[in-house]
């Protein structure tokens, strides 16, 4: 067949493809609703996950969790004062900040006062979802659209790999169950991406100081080679 006829139907489908993941919704669920529903589905293991950590640090009792989950909104801030810009003005900024940790915390106290999960170490029945893990979830995405979107994807891979270690530590402090932390990450990502596009909807273009980043579109078809590398010199 010729390449040109077999081209076509690969371009279609890579079309189709950036329509869907283009979509406000698309971008505002993609990572928080699945987070989500593996949490809920998880919970019935719960048990299994926690005997590990039974089993190999039965004894974990650290609280730098307490902090760490503030570490990305501290970053985000630092950078701030220091005079690198992000994508958004101080008002714009605080404003989607605020929408983000008010929904956040609605969402989480509304749970935990609904639910009532006891949690592993007996303490009380505040366990699901963990607002320690939705917090360091929401600061995180919190940089990651401020500098990771714009500055550098560095940001937002620091960002995320302090809240990881914030919803692991949960768990290794015998305060929460996986499917608390695992929901809770979805409910802090999922409400920073909904009070940000209330702020967009407020302030459209205005106080947005440093543009985004340059996607790169995925084609389904591509068909990836490991003979060798491609130098890409743009």
């Amino acid at each position: 067949m010729p390449a040109g006829l077999a081209a076509g139907p690969r371009s279609a489908r890579a079309d189709q493809w950036d329509r869907f993941t283009s979509s406000q919704t698309y971008r505002m669920t993609y990572v928080a609703v699945p987070l989500i529903a593996a949490g809920l589905i998880v919970a019935g293991e719960d048990s299994h996950f926690h005997s590990l950590r039974d089993n190999f640090l039965p004894s974990f009792r650290h609280h730098y969790d307490d902090y760490l989950q503030y570490a990305p909104a501290i970053a985000m801030l630092g950078l701030k004062i220091g005079g690198i810009q992000g994508r958004s003005s101080w008002g714009r900024m605080l404003v989607s900040d605020a929408f983000s940790a008010s929904l956040m915390a609605i969402a989480v106290n509304t749970l935990k006062h609904t639910v009532k999960v006891m949690r592993p170490d007996g303490s009380n029945r505040h366990s699901f979802p963990s607002g320690h893990s939705a917090t360091a979830f929401m600061t995180a995405t919190m940089l990651h659209k401020e500098y990771g979107m714009t500055r550098s994807p560095w940001y937002s891979i620091g960002a995320y790999t302090a809240a990881t270690l914030t919803g692991l530590s949960r768990q290794m402090n015998n305060k929460h169950w996986l499917s608390d932390v695992l929901v809770g990450a979805g409910i802090g990502i999922l409400s920073t991406e909904v009070g940000y596009y209330l702020a967009d909807l407020i302030f459209k273009g205005r106080g947005i100081t440093y543009a985004r980043l340059p996607d790169r579109p995925f084609d389904p078809g591509y068909k990836p080679r490991f003979s060798g590398f491609t130098w890409d010199s743009t």
